[in-house]
């Protein structure tokens, strides 16, 4: 979901919205300026249209590119954070088994929370989740108890508790992402290019061939401004991240030890 509606509904209200700015503005610039020879204007509008498009099509670039670099960037977190968690995950188990088993099954709550309920409330654009901080905390404060009794756990504890700290990073850096939504001055960018390259046009004949290319712009620009949109939210579908290592981690190493969790 991309704002509460259907990531496809989402994709043609854009299309079609883009597509009817195109048009509104060519035939609102024909309208008024046509009684002032057109014809004489096609060199001109001509110059302008490559100008202004070609200033568009390189804001829609510079933006889509950021966007795609945000989008792996996040993918790249969550896949650090599965990693951390591994880590953690079998660290306790080679400082003490037993020791450490109520800590790990708090790891594993943790990652079942993380999976089956937060991803889906930062789609949602809710805040992370207080009952994961928790299991977080219960995790934390179990590993600050720890008291190492040989040199194996005097190397392991520093390191759980860096990785721990790491953990809570990397989950304010989700909350972050989800939050920062589409940038309104591209939105205003974008749109204002389309309005002012049809306009533009408006010194050619509103011919069948005429239109269909007025259309194949808009229609590509709108399918680019949704791209953008789409990995503007990335904990929403069509450009969800999907937390494929954390996933692999619960289902093959965390699941067993709750078996009231659901599958993620």
């Amino acid at each position: 979901m991309i704002g509460f509606v259907p990531a496809p509904l989402m994709g043609l209200i854009v299309v079609v919205g883009t597509v009817a700015i195109a048009f509104a503005s060519y035939f609102l610039a024909r309208t008024l300026l046509s009684s002032r020879g057109p014809e004489d204007s096609k060199d001109l509008a001509g110059s302008v249209v490559i100008r202004v498009s070609a200033l568009h099509g390189l804001i829609l670039a510079l933006v889509f590119a950021q966007e795609l670099a945000n989008f792996d960037q996040i993918g790249d977190g969550l896949s650090t954070e599965a990693a951390l968690i591994g880590d953690v995950f079998y660290d306790l188990e080679r400082f003490d088994a037993d020791i450490t088993q109520k800590a790990r099954d708090d790891l594993a709550t943790y990652t079942g929370i993380v999976l089956n309920e937060e991803l889906p409330a930062l789609a949602d654009g809710e805040p992370l989740l207080r009952k994961a901080w928790e299991s977080w905390d219960d995790v934390y404060d179990a590993i600050l108890d720890l008291e190492p009794q040989n040199v194996r756990q005097v190397a392991l504890k520093p390191l759980l508790i860096k990785n721990v700290h790491e953990i809570s990073q990397l989950r304010l850096k989700r909350e972050e992402a989800a939050e920062d939504g589409v940038n309104g001055l591209f939105m205003l960018a974008a749109l204002l290019g389309v309005a002012l390259t049809a306009a533009a046009y408006f010194a050619f004949p509103p011919t069948v061939p005429n239109l269909l290319l007025l259309s194949i712009f808009g229609t590509y620009t709108g399918l680019i401004v949704f791209f953008v949109i789409a990995f503007a939210y990335p904990y929403s579908e069509p450009g969800e991240v999907r937390p494929v290592e954390l996933q692999k981690l619960y289902v093959s190493e965390m699941q067993g030890r709750l078996p009231d969790q659901s599958s993620p």
